[in-house]
């Protein structure tokens, strides 16, 4: 045991990179963050990040394409300060004296608590609202200086039983909360425009697992806290504040989709229609085009009906596929081929 004498600035940590970042959760100087590259047992002190929005939790995500650049962005949830920043440390060594650059942050949203965040994809952030208004909400960060929000979900009984969301991790196409009162639960967002509750662990209402449920008179602070994902297990760990410590394993909760079958009709301006067939338990589906039936590029995404129209292949020939996801994974299509046909 050393004591470094570093006193009011760990609510949590977070070690990436060489790093170590102490998050405060209200004082003013925001995250601090030391460099344990040299010696783990001597941290020492580079920089925090001021301010008087605070430092509640942070995440760190290396090797993000950042406009052709490969970046590695620190992703801060400043509490009441109601947004995330993101800033560029890839710069960061031990000899910096200085807090990296911002390059972004969501938008301010009146009343919330920005408690935590994980990214999936490298482009899609999850953050969780401990304020209870909006439980957790969906960015999309592939222009890094302007996330746009793109959804915001709650657990599947919210409008019969509100409770506060605390700790999520994205692990592979789902997304893992620590839900307070409504245990750990688990989502589907494979599709993150329409995420879809797929499975949960009652560990605070039905510990014991036998189907009675305790009575909850109204949300409070209260229930499952935190998770550990990643284990080479596949074991899944989630931690009640009242119930102890959850051992969980998850299993599919359906299989990957099946390949759709696809039709293409040319419009007499010569845009092509494109519909297919719908399938079970499927999130969303992508359009990709080729002119060589070669090399495809990504024309539509996140769609959830099952027909498209592409203007922008008017005078020319074309090739298509269409992408089913679910949180299992794809069933991709046949190519099927629009022929542009003159006069």
């Amino acid at each position: 045991y050393i004591d470094l004498g570093e006193t009011g600035y760990g609510h949590t940590i977070n070690c990436a990179r060489g790093l170590l970042f102490l998050h405060t959760a209200g004082s003013s100087d925001g995250c601090r963050v030391y460099d344990i590259s040299e010696n783990p047992t001597k941290p020492k002190f580079l920089f925090d990040t001021g301010g008087t929005g605070g430092c509640h939790d942070s995440m760190v995500q290396t090797g993000v394409d950042v406009g052709g650049e490969t970046k590695d962005l620190w992703i801060i949830s400043e509490g009441f300060g109601r947004r995330d920043n993101i800033r560029d440390i890839t710069l960061v060594n031990p000899k910096t004296k200085s807090k990296p650059p911002l390059i972004g942050r969501t938008p301010t949203m009146a009343g919330i608590y920005s408690h935590s965040s994980d990214l999936y994809k490298n482009r899609y952030l999850f953050q969780t609202d401990e304020n209870n208004l909006h439980d957790i909400s969906v960015y999309d960060i592939k222009t890094l200086q302007s996330p746009m929000l793109i959804s915001k979900f709650q657990h599947s009984e919210h409008n019969s039983f509100d409770t506060y969301t605390h700790n999520g991790f994205v692990l592979g196409h789902y997304y893992l909360n620590a839900y307070y009162q409504a245990g750990l639960r688990v989502f589907d967002i494979s599709n993150p425009y329409y995420v879809q509750e797929v499975g949960k662990i009652e560990t605070h209402r039905d510990p014991d697992g036998d189907g009675k449920y305790e009575k909850i008179k109204k949300p409070l602070f209260e229930g499952a806290w935190n998770l550990h994902v990643g284990l080479p297990s596949g074991n899944i760990l989630v931690n009640d504040m009242f119930k102890g410590l959850f051992i969980v394993k998850a299993s599919a909760p359906y299989d990957p989709p099946e390949s759709p079958v696809v039709s293409a009709e040319r419009g007499g301006n010569g845009d092509v229609n494109l519909s297919w067939n719908s399938g079970s338990n499927i999130r969303g589906y992508s359009v990709d085009r080729s002119f060589d039936d070669v090399t495809y590029t990504r024309i539509a995404e996140h769609l959830i009906g099952t027909s498209f129209l592409d203007s922008d292949a008017r005078g020319k020939s074309a090739f298509y596929r269409i992408i089913a996801v679910n949180g299992e994974g794809e069933g991709v299509s046949d190519s099927v081929y629009s022929k542009f046909v003159t006069g």
